[in-house]
């Protein structure tokens, strides 16, 4: 089965699995930890993750700040674990996404595919001059 794991500084890891209820209308398999918040201890929650894991679980675990303190820590205890895992850090929603609705076995190939695609999601518009019309019609 594949299995998500959202670490993030704060409460941005519940943010995104919100976000991907109200999307994909499902969050099995994802699990999230909010670290450093008054109510999470980072260890216990990790160890409380990897205590749920299958043999046979694909897992993949999105962190916030590649080398950030959550990402280092979530390394070595899988490093120490000795659990295959996949890391992507510096995540954007997008991927989140892909990842969760992709098929299930992903070749190392395939997220590295995923992961460029969702690079290319991030985008940058300048409004200089806001010109408002308002003709009452919806703007999509």
């Amino acid at each position: 089965m594949k299995r998500i794991l959202i670490a993030t500084h704060g409460r941005l890891a519940d943010g995104m699995l919100n976000s991907i209820e109200l999307l994909a209308g499902t969050t099995k398999g994802i699990a999230t930890i909010n670290a450093y918040t008054n109510d999470t201890n980072l260890d216990a929650e990790l160890e409380k993750f990897i205590d749920s894991l299958a043999a046979d679980d694909q897992l993949f675990v999105f962190t916030d700040l590649y080398g950030g303190s959550v990402n280092q820590k979530v390394t070595k205890t899988f490093l120490e674990h000795k659990i295959p895992v996949t890391i992507i850090t510096g995540f954007n929603f997008p991927i989140i996404l892909e990842i969760l609705l992709s098929g299930d076995d992903l070749t190392q190939e395939k997220v590295a595919e995923l992961v460029d695609k969702c690079r290319l999601e991030l985008k940058v518009s300048f409004l200089a001059e806001a010109h408002v019309k308002d003709d009452g019609e919806d703007f999509f």
